[in-house]
């Protein structure tokens, strides 16, 4: 049988116990040459180098990738902080950009690691707009001395500390900046910093500007407040989450008082301009989670999540208040209007349709009107509404009845 019958062991203790091959200490020594050429020539260097700056651009496509899956802006802006000062921590870092439909400018300011309240000035800004086009990559303040117009920018970019100026360019063309300040540790940008700051502001360019056309898409152009369609949506998902939670939700509707005379008398610029006071007034009185939309017209609505009567009527009442106190300066006067409001709560089993809680507010709204305007009614359902919601049930009607 011979091989046929040799154990696999044997055959492996057998390899195992093979010569090693001879060692040729030549080849060592050319090998070792060779590094060395390589050592000393920077090419080793280079390839660390080029083996960084590969896993720098892997992890910046990572982060691309995040960051195009934001709708919200200001969260695309704080996504892009928290990925820049992983790297280093700027004493400044300003992004400035021009909201939608000629809103004016949108600016979010950091010092450090924390947003703050400060202002980059309008004038400034206008100063530098003409030049941005010329900003392709990080662009030293410094360079900018003496080129005529930019001076209030310098100003301004001295006392924000401004160290290098990133334009904000997406599809429809140059639109912001990105004002960077030095380092609050570490010494100078290094290559990669600068690379990553530079790459990561033309993507939060171009996610900032699909922001703006979301943002254009769901509201309204003379308010800036959600539109009615998109309103309809959320309203859509807030009961939908309070069936889920077990809580009860608002609406109120909101009509300015006499709003046609208003506008035969001051004209229908001036009923613009209250339009857009109102909804700043409105937004002031209501929590940064409830949905305010213009219904149409002179009407607003307001979601108010979670919710009881009493806190329904307690939003509804600094709205109505804020209104009565709005003062609109227009053409050299001071113009003001009330407002009347209606109120209804969704309740957590929401039987009826969502339509119906609707119009409900809106009797309630009408109700402030007969009363006299300038006040809030609450509604609240009758045995005729009752009867309605238990024949939708299927179940029995007040008195017996089916």
């Amino acid at each position: 049988m011979g091989k046929a019958n040799t154990p696999f062991r044997y055959i492996l203790t057998s390899m195992d116990q093979a010569p090693a091959p001879p060692h040729d200490e030549r080849l060592d020594a050319a090998f070792l040459a060779r590094f060395k050429l390589l050592d000393e020539s920077g090419a080793l260097d280079d390839l660390a180098k080029l083996r960084k700056e590969n896993r720098e651009l892997d992890t910046l496509v990572n982060d691309a990738a995040a960051l195009f899956a934001i709708a919200d802006i200001e969260r695309m802006i704080e996504f892009a902080m928290s990925r820049i000062v992983e790297r280093f921590i700027p004493t400044t870092l300003v992004f400035i950009f021009e909201g939608q439909r000629g809103t004016g400018l949108r600016q979010y300011h950091y010092r450090g690691l924390a947003r703050v309240a400060e202002e980059f000035p309008p004038k400034a800004y206008a100063a530098l707009r003409s030049h941005l086009a010329a900003f392709r990559f990080p662009t030293p303040v410094e360079t900018l001395a003496g080129i005529p117009g930019l001076a209030p920018f310098l100003e301004a970019a001295d006392a924000s500390e401004t160290d290098f100026v990133l334009p904000m360019q997406g599809i429809d063309g140059l639109f912001g900046a990105v004002l960077l300040g030095k380092k609050l540790a570490g010494g100078e940008y290094n290559d990669l910093e600068r690379m990553y700051i530079d790459r990561m502001s033309r993507f939060l360019s171009i996610g900032i500007q699909n922001g703006i056309h979301y943002e254009s898409a769901i509201t309204d152009a003379k308010t800036g407040l959600y539109n009615h369609p998109y309103f309809l949506r959320r309203l859509e998902e807030e009961a939908a989450r309070a069936s889920r939670r077990d809580t009860d939700f608002g609406l109120i509707m909101i009509d300015v008082d006499r709003f046609k005379i208003f506008n035969d008398t001051h004209g229908h610029l001036a009923g613009d301009a209250l339009l857009a006071a109102m909804a700043g007034a409105i937004r002031r009185a209501v929590r940064a989670e409830d949905i305010v939309s213009r219904f149409g017209g002179e009407e607003f609505c307001v979601l108010v999540v979670e919710c009881d009567e009493g806190s329904l009527l307690e939003v509804a009442e600094r709205i109505r208040g804020g209104i009565e106190r709005l003062i609109l300066p227009f053409e050299g006067k001071e113009l003001s209007v009330t407002a009347s409001l209606g109120c209804c709560l969704v309740p957590r089993s929401q039987r009826a349709g969502l339509s119906t809680y609707l119009d409900r507010a809106d009797k309630a709204l009408y109700r402030s009107k007969e009363g006299g305007r300038n006040r809030v009614t609450l509604y609240r359902a009758g045995l005729l509404d009752r009867a309605a919601e238990l024949r939708a049930r299927g179940g029995a009607a007040p008195g017996g009845s089916a």
